[in-house]
């Protein structure tokens, strides 16, 4: 889609958001923030911020999350991919991770395509390694920080930074498990974004059935999960098509030509549905897109981009994730609006 057009359908939407509710997906609350009743445990989801090393643009950014954080008081930020896509990736990855250990809670990153080292780089120019950094110093990084809760993960799976994080309630019983992964950056084999590998799907059902076990003594007695990955699953696309007309489309906006989907199929939803354990799954990388859609008992939900430098978005917030002590969860979604200084809180779903 051309730009100018992304740009008229980004006005066409915020209009609509302004005007209040009238399609049933935003209620305005602003900085009157009330808790949803039962929550045990709050998560902002934030996704896509791509820092850029300027230090007035980036502060954009900032202050949205900082809005956020100010109004929801989340007990974790989970950051879902692409907090930079800058060049010189150290520099700028570095004043996320600062800006995001500032707040002084507990967060949660998995990797998106665009963090690790800039392909561009020719073979005989010099990297300074105080700037510029692949995956893996980046994770040695993350594993550093004392609130970021992120691990690399086995290093027998495909991937960096798959694993786990299970909350618990103030009796300390486990209520749910927050499972973080890697879905890698491009297929080089088929073209265009990558997929959950096949020992991913494997490390997936272990991480599931091991949780049981260790929880309720039964492997096949799950407990309650949430996903968070960077590039959202082919059954995104799937399920907002299913969902239209129904009550499964529970908010949000699919654009036009809007698909970063792998290229390829793996059986990861399937193995969700099969074991029973997920109950919804949060994504990025869309930036235009940020609906949430239920299908076969999952709901699929795309983060709202936070991204205020590079690429032009509709709305740009964070989702909250409100988990109950029955270990069931609801979203609201956080949204600050060009020229608005106030957080708008979109209805329960």
């Amino acid at each position: 889609m051309k730009k100018w057009m992304k740009v008229l359908l980004s006005i066409l939407l915020v209009a609509v958001l302004i005007v209040g509710g009238t399609l049933g997906f935003v209620t305005f609350y602003h900085k009157d923030y009330k808790e949803v009743e039962d929550t045990a445990f709050k998560i902002l989801q934030i996704t896509d911020i791509h820092i850029l090393n300027d230090a007035k643009k980036d502060a954009k950014a900032f202050k949205t999350i900082t809005a956020m954080v100010e109004t929801a008081k989340p007990d974790m930020i989970i950051l879902t991919g692409d907090l930079t896509s800058e060049k010189e990736n150290f520099t700028a990855f570095k004043t996320g991770c600062a800006f995001l250990e500032s707040f002084n809670i507990p967060w949660a990153f998995v990797f998106g395509n665009h963090e690790g080292l800039d392909i561009s780089y020719a073979e005989n120019e010099v990297i300074d390694p105080e700037k510029i950094a692949d995956r893996q110093t980046l994770s040695d990084y993350l594993e550093s920080l004392p609130n970021c809760i992120y691990e690399a993960g086995d290093e027998n799976v495909d991937g960096m930074g798959n694993y786990y994080y299970n909350v618990k309630n103030e009796n300390g019983e486990v209520i749910t498990s927050l499972i973080m992964m890697d879905s890698h950056s491009y297929d080089e084999v088929n073209g265009g974004y990558d997929h959950f590998h096949e020992n991913q799907v494997e490390w997936y059902e272990n991480t599931v059935k091991t949780i049981a076990k260790e929880v309720n003594g039964d492997e096949s007695n799950v407990v309650p999960s949430l996903v968070f990955f960077h590039v959202p699953m082919l059954e995104y696309m799937t399920a907002y098509d299913e969902a239209k007309g129904t009550e499964n489309r529970l908010w949000g906006f699919r654009f036009p030509n809007e698909d970063g989907t792998p290229a390829a199929d793996d059986q990861m939803f399937e193995k969700m549905v099969e074991l029973g354990s997920t109950k919804g799954c949060f994504a990025g990388h869309d930036h235009m897109n940020n609906y949430s859609v239920m299908k076969d008992g999952i709901r699929l939900t795309f983060g709202l981009s936070c991204d205020h430098n590079i690429y032009v978005v509709p709305v740009r917030g964070g989702v909250l994730i409100n988990v109950k002590n029955d270990g069931s969860f609801t979203t609201r979604h956080l949204m600050r609006h060009r020229g608005q200084s106030s957080i708008t809180i979109g209805k329960e779903q």
